[in-house]
């Protein structure tokens, strides 16, 4: 049980959007309520700290804002207001979060929080070789990356997800992607790529989002299905933390909800617990489905039977077993496996 709630406590780690500790408390901050009588224009909030990043900063933010850019940017022909676009789409995530949890703080302390989580989430993207990683499957090998890398990142996808445990499958009806995790398959946990096979698959959902919705969208649909779930399917908790703290920090405005489907009891529970405490956002985000009842009442609504999966309702027809070769080497980054 208590690994079970640690397990849940971690998950509500990650789609809390609350700030990570970044020191902006040393900026000024006016009492609450200060800000609350006029209508802020965050365009000039994007403005402001794109003027304060650098040419090389503001090309790194475009290639995390979209996959579109990033395989068009290996061209010299690349257009800087593309850049300037994608860059400023970045940025405009980081500030609609400190908009949102900060509401009672100054703009002045909005701007420095973003620019300094934006800042570290680029260092972030290079450490653990983001763009190498979304483009290592690629046919043509597009980008400067090192070969070598690119033969060890696909080698490490691989053997994480031979227990197809995530797959990108599948779209809403608005046309967001649909990232699924079947916890029953998880047995053995190698840190590197429990981290950056996670990381990959949220990258690969938001980028069919952008291609399958031409831009429209950039937020993503979760999915945990728990059926077949034990105690041996269990991540280590520190290592889970890790992941969903990594996400929350440096995915920000990127899932469009969370659906925990089948959970066991000791989840609900201490859901019913906990959510008294959390901030409204998170509380709409995350939702529990147990039941044929409730999966046909919510994802009826939501999923075409030919993109749901069986266990999101019973006329879902999108559940033949996925074959993982297919979907690294054979399927583009920007589709989802089967299309």
């Amino acid at each position: 049980l208590l690994h079970l709630l640690l397990d849940l406590r971690a998950l509500s780690n990650f789609i809390m959007v609350t700030p990570p500790n970044t020191n902006a408390n040393t900026y000024s901050t006016p009492q609450a309520g200060a800000v609350s009588d006029s209508k802020l224009d965050s365009k000039s909030l994007v403005d402001e700290i794109f003027h304060q990043l650098s040419d090389d900063e503001k090309e790194q933010a475009a290639r995390a804002s979209s996959y579109r850019y990033l395989v068009a940017s290996s061209s010299p022909a690349t257009e800087h207001d593309k850049r300037d676009h994608y860059a400023k789409a970045m940025i405009e995530r980081y500030i609609t979060v400190e908009q949102k949890l900060e509401k009672h703080k100054s703009p002045d302390v909005w701007v420095a929080t973003a620019t300094l989580k934006l800042r570290k989430t680029l260092k972030y993207r290079k450490e653990k070789q983001v763009d190498d990683m979304l483009l290592c499957f690629h046919k043509d090998n597009i980008g400067n990356g090192d070969d070598e890398l690119h033969a060890a990142i696909r080698d490490g996808l691989t053997n994480r997800f031979s227990n197809k445990a995530s797959i990108v499958r599948g779209y809403t009806k608005d046309g967001r992607a649909m990232f699924q995790n079947f916890a029953r398959t998880e047995f053995h946990w190698e840190k590197e790529y429990y981290l950056k096979g996670n990381i990959y698959m949220m990258e690969r959902a938001i980028a069919c989002t952008e291609r399958n919705t031409d831009g429209e969208k950039d937020k993503v649909v979760v999915f945990y299905d728990y059926n077949g779930y034990g105690m041996k399917n269990t991540p280590p908790v520190m290592l889970c933390n890790e992941l969903l703290s990594d996400l929350r920090d440096h995915w920000p405005e990127r899932i469009e909800h969370v659906f925990l489907v089948d959970a066991p009891l000791a989840f609900r529970v201490f859901w019913k617990i906990i959510k008294h405490f959390l901030d409204p956002i998170t509380k709409q985000l995350v939702q529990f489905v147990t039941g044929e009842e409730e999966k046909k009442k919510i994802f009826g609504e939501m999923i075409s039977e030919d993109q749901a999966a069986p266990y999101m309702h019973d006329g879902g027809l999108n559940g033949k077993e996925a074959d993982m070769k297919t979907f690294f080497y054979d399927t583009p980054f920007d589709h989802a496996y089967g299309e």
